[in-house]
């Protein structure tokens, strides 16, 4: 095969070939040029290597230099690969890594053309080499820059973020953070799409931090307490991350936060819920980059010219419209136990031996309580507590993930194995039961870690203490809600006695008449003892009667309210049932003798099943006896 040969074949003259192979065909026309070029690669023509020197001919291929190595190269690459080999290239593929110099341009074979993907301003002086060699090269890759001296195929990163942040508002969102390496293109188009839509610019929404060490894991997961309802991420390494935290926290993504990314690649649709992201024109943009290179190979561009990506949403699994119905913050510092459950025929007494009917292992404890219980109601719940590195303890935080508690507050203690409780359940009709606990790891919950997690109690409503911990440790976290005006909710079982500094501090005192005995000991009624406690500071006492219902006393009410009538079967966890319906109808700024209301039937919802937290209802259950409430609980 020669010229001649291709001449023949194109019907054309030998100095038309020419001029096209050597460049020279300004005057040739378009549809002559494709001819001969089409049988040159059909022929994959190669001229006498003498001549090769001084004559342009084509190699067939491409070389594709990798600047910056990301998740999203691989699609990009695959793109390319398909739209060369329609036109009859191959590529070659070089990964720079740090140091391009490692790579030594055209060191003993030739190619039609390069493509460098990556960071633009990174790498000018490997742009500039293929410059000064006159090869025809083409950038993609990175944002576009103002003075670039190739073309380029640019993915602009301020009109994917404004695309982005518009499609979110959009759907409803307003509270909108971002998650980004520092990029100022991506600032001002986030910026603009809020300032469009008269949404307040703050730059507290923006975490720009480096995630790759810990101190960024750290600033990042607490950076996610700000109430944001979406968040744009820059890359799927900011995706990954923040997929992880909010599944550590037990926030359900898209539920409670949507994210989109401004990258798309493979792994956002293996992630679940999969990964909304901004697309560059997806399968298209391959083709684009090697037709702004077969314009430079062939010299038909003119200066620099760039060709901008189309941009659009690939819509998936993590967007969604924002709940106009967001449940108050709450805080539950207490116990985490796993509760050993033994039926027996009653309870037995001293010295006597009985064999059980049944067991079951249930997670319990009075914090873990209610923190699902107030969860299952709607409420946005942290948990503070502590739990041995152990299976149980695992399992316990498992299940608080799965009833959407946050669990930010956790700490795994090495020292001490998980909490339990033996809780012994009569089968007699009353069901009271008796219960035996092992602190375990909840007595190594202390002040150091209160204070480390004291950023949980900003914007919080109500904290819901309970002295299963020890009382130190209970008494300041009162004292961190007494100075971030978080009200107390005190549930005192496991205490023996109790300080008026921590009563003073105390919102609702929330005893049972046992407790009540205890804590106030000698003669007197239990209207009398409640009197005493206020006496010493307690704003509202509480006292839960079982099937007599309970005692209100405070400086408006002294009042007995009756119980709600059902038939108990287990009662080990009315008292927790009450208190975190208590505090999420109060929070929600239910009137107190009504929200004891939504309280009293949570109780007695509760006490017709076995266990505690399965039994525990949801809004819906508790709400289905909404008129009954409203009759009985009247102010």
């Amino acid at each position: 095969m020669n010229i001649k040969d291709i001449a023949k074949l194109a019907g054309v003259s030998t100095s038309t070939v020419s001029k096209v192979l050597n460049k020279k065909d300004r005057d040739i026309s378009e549809a002559t040029r494709e001819k001969i070029l089409q049988i040159v690669r059909k022929y994959q023509y190669v001229p006498y290597s003498k001549i090769r020197k001084n004559t342009y001919i084509r190699s067939y291929y491409i070389e594709v230099l990798l600047a910056d190595v990301c998740f999203d190269c691989t699609e990009l690459i695959r793109s390319i690969g398909r739209a060369a080999s329609v036109k009859g290239y191959s590529i070659i593929i070089n990964n720079l890594k740090e140091n391009w110099k490692q790579i030594k341009l055209l060191d003993g074979k030739d190619v039609d053309g390069i493509i460098v993907v990556g960071d633009y301003e990174r790498y000018r002086e490997i742009i500039s080499e293929i410059r000064i060699k006159q090869i025809p090269c083409v950038h993609t890759g990175g944002s576009g820059q103002k003075e670039r001296e190739i073309p380029g195929v640019i993915y602009e990163e301020e009109k994917a973020a404004y695309r982005a942040v518009s499609y979110l508002i959009e759907k409803g969102h307003t509270n909108i953070g971002c998650v980004i390496s520092e990029s100022p293109d991506i600032v001002k188009g986030y910026q603009k799409a809020l300032y469009e839509s008269k949404i307040e610019f703050n730059d507290a929404n923006i975490f720009r931090e480096d995630i790759a060490s810990d101190s960024g894991k750290r600033r990042l997961r607490e950076w996610t307490e700000l109430k944001n309802t979406a968040v744009l991420c820059s890359d799927e390494e900011k995706v990954i991350c923040l997929y992880r935290i909010f599944s550590e926290k037990g926030i359900p993504v898209p539920e409670d936060v949507s994210i989109i990314s401004l990258k798309d690649s493979k792994y956002l649709n293996l992630l679940k819920p999969s990964v909304t992201a901004v697309v560059a024109s997806g399968e298209n943009l391959g083709e684009m980059v090697m037709d702004c290179l077969f314009r430079q190979m062939e010299d038909r561009a003119s200066g620099a010219e760039s060709i901008y990506v189309p941009i659009e949403i690939k819509e998936r699994e993590s967007v969604k419209v924002p709940n106009r119905w967001q449940g108050q913050k709450i805080v539950v510092v207490g116990s985490l136990n796993l509760d050993v459950s033994i039926s027996v025929p009653y309870i037995p007494t001293g010295g006597e031996a009985m064999i059980a009917t049944g067991t079951t292992l249930i997670p319990g404890g009075k914090g873990a309580n209610q923190a699902i219980g107030a969860a299952k109601l709607g409420s946005k719940v942290y948990m503070i507590g502590c739990l041995g590195n152990d299976s149980d303890g695992k399992e316990l935080c498992g299940n608080l993930l799965k009833h959407k508690v946050r669990t930010d507050g956790i700490e795994f203690e090495n020292t001490f194995s998980t909490g339990k409780a033996y809780i012994n359940i009569p089968a007699n009709d009353d069901g009271d039961s008796t219960i035996i606990v092992y602190p375990g790891a909840n007595r190594a919950l202390s002040r150091r870690q209160i204070k480390k997690y004291e950023y949980l109690f900003e914007g919080a409503k109500y904290c819901l203490l309970s002295l299963e911990i020890p009382v130190e440790t209970a008494a300041y976290a009162a004292a961190i809600c007494q100075r971030k005006n978080v009200k107390v909710i005190l549930k005192p079982s496991g205490a023996e006695k109790i300080y008026d500094e921590l009563l003073r501090n105390v919102t609702y005192f929330v005893p049972n008449e046992k407790e009540l005995n205890l804590l106030v000991p000698g003669e007197g009624t239990v209207e009398e003892k409640a009197g005493m406690l206020c006496n010493r500071g307690v704003e509202n006492v509480i006292v839960t009667l079982g099937k007599e219902g309970c005692y209100l006393k405070n400086a408006e009410y002294a009042r007995h309210f009756p119980a709600a009538g059902f038939e108990s079967v287990d009662t080990t966890g009315g008292a927790d049932a009450f208190i975190s319906a208590l505090a999420v109808y109060l929070s929600e700024n239910v009137p107190l003798v009504r929200a004891m209301g939504f309280a009293t039937y949570s109780a007695g919802i509760t006490v017709t099943r076995q266990g505690v937290q399965p039994a525990m209802p949801d809004r819906i259950a508790l709400e289905m006896y909404q008129d009954m409430i409203m009759d009985t609980f009247k102010e």
